[in-house]
């Protein structure tokens, strides 16, 4: 099977190339439309209508009414209510998805990155945070700070330290939100042996 990194972008795809595939297939069966659990049903309803699909990290979960509702709200939290300007967002996002080496949540979360304004380079760069060129202090905090929780759990006190310098206590309760999220989410992805869709 052919995986191309793309994005969930209402109504359209993007493929910017190959990318290595999470598993041949998944461990357990998606929930396609129609065979969801009952209590999925509105929230498959919801994110079609959001992204023009249901994904498949969504599928994974689609057995279970409980597990779906918060997937879903979840994913609606980090796209639609946020304070996070979308360039901080992605960096903390996508930082934990190249620290896990969650190839489904990279070939998302890529094309937004640079729709965000981040280049091949600062993107390839998140691998190593402390590296970047081209970040801003405030970003290079993030992207820490990301990495840091990602591989540790808890980040460094130095890392606390860089994110307070830039942001305020909310701005840093979301930064948290969105790499606890990435972790959670790419958890069930890789457990489960994700597959891009299409």
């Amino acid at each position: 099977m052919r995986v191309c990194v793309g994005t969930l972008e209402r109504g359209r795809s993007t493929s910017t190339g190959p990318v290595r595939k999470e598993a041949d297939m998944p461990r357990i069966p998606y929930a396609q439309e129609g065979q969801e659990a009952e209590g999925a049903r509105p929230f498959y309803a919801a994110i079609r209508q959001k992204f023009g699909v249901v994904p498949n990290v969504v599928k994974l979960v689609g057995h279970s009414g409980p597990a779906t509702e918060g997937l879903v709200g979840l994913l609606d939290i980090y796209f639609a209510k946020l304070a996070l300007p979308a360039r901080i967002r992605e960096i903390a996002y996508l930082t934990a998805a190249i620290a896990n080496g969650c190839a489904y949540c990279q070939a998302h979360h890529g094309p937004l990155a640079k729709k965000a304004g981040l280049s091949d380079a600062q993107i390839a760069g998140l691998a190593a945070p402390g590296t970047v060129d081209g970040l801003s202090p405030a970003e290079r905090a993030v992207a820490r700070f990301s990495h840091e929780t990602t591989r540790n759990v808890a980040a460094s006190d130095e890392a606390h330290a860089a994110l307070r310098e830039h942001f305020a206590a909310p701005l840093i309760a979301e930064i948290a939100f969105v790499v606890a999220s990435a972790n959670f989410i790419q958890r069930i992805g890789r457990n489960f042996g994700v597959e891009l869709e299409g």
